[in-house]
């Protein structure tokens, strides 16, 4: 009867709607910018109804939750978050390689020991780990990659139809090299710096050897940092053309969401 009166008044299906809402649902869990926890959890479920309501038309599935018992349909829906979570996780992989790379920065100019807390994910970070991160989110939404994963969601319900879910071993391998581009991505964005301040380091050191009675230590500190700081400004445009070209509409991450998705089913 509920299914009726929900079909009255929206004019569509409940089972779409419900297969619709959890698989959004796992997404906005753990996709970058949705998960935000600056984003309350009312309006994230309001979104993520809103978003069902239009994508459930478009849904073909041969399932019918309202001829499942409560079992079944309790696992079909469990089987469309994990689908939504995948997805979402893989998508904030590349995040979490910028964010790498701010690790480097605080390591190596001595700010290893300084974190702060990043209200987005309620979690401490190194302090050049949420520099990077709120320049890519800026970058992100610049180049509507927020757009972008939206559409890889909305391509997942023709790849992966709702009840068709396979995790196979490719998929696995996939979601591995992700892992491996994650720390690949945060040592490319890294490297201009920790190349200048290795040069830097091996130049004190050889001072060092020069002249004992001066103090390297104390004055390495403020020398690397105040250097850092310039060759990271220097270095800035070719981070946001690297962060573009990770988020950008062939970029890697919308590419290896799409090979996921071809291997999830």
């Amino acid at each position: 009867m509920v299914g009726v009166y929900f079909e009255t008044l929206f004019g569509i299906n409940l089972t779409q709607v419900l297969l619709a809402f959890t698989r959004i649902s796992g997404f906005i869990f753990t996709a970058p910018l949705f998960q935000s926890k600056n984003i309350s959890p009312p309006l994230k479920v309001c979104f993520a109804f809103g978003l069902a309501l239009i994508i459930a038309p478009f849904i073909t599935a041969e399932l019918d939750l309202m001829k499942f018992n409560f079992a079944m349909s309790c696992v079909s829906l469990l089987v469309e978050l994990l689908v939504g979570l995948i997805i979402g996780f893989v998508a904030n992989l590349m995040f979490a390689g910028l964010q790498l790379a701010g690790y480097y920065f605080d390591l190596t100019l001595g700010f290893g020991m300084v974190n702060i807390f990043d209200p987005t994910s309620g979690s401490e970070m190194p302090l050049f780990g949420q520099f990077n991160n709120i320049l890519a989110l800026l970058v992100f939404l610049a180049i509507n990659g927020h757009h972008l994963l939206l559409r890889a969601l909305i391509e997942s319900y023709q790849v992966i139809p709702p009840g068709k879910f396979l995790l196979q071993a490719g998929a696995v391998q996939l979601i591995v090299q992700v892992f491996i581009k994650m720390f690949l991505l945060g040592f490319q964005v890294g490297m201009p710096l920790l190349g200048s301040i290795f040069l830097v380091d091996a130049a004190l050191g050889i001072i060092a050897k020069l002249l004992p009675q001066l103090n390297v230590f104390v004055i390495g500190f403020p020398i690397k940092i105040a250097l850092g700081l310039l060759i990271l400004i220097a270095f800035l445009p070719l981070y946001l053309m690297m962060v573009e070209t990770v988020f950008g509409n062939s970029g890697e991450t919308y590419r290896s969401l799409r090979l996921l998705m071809r291997q999830m089913h």
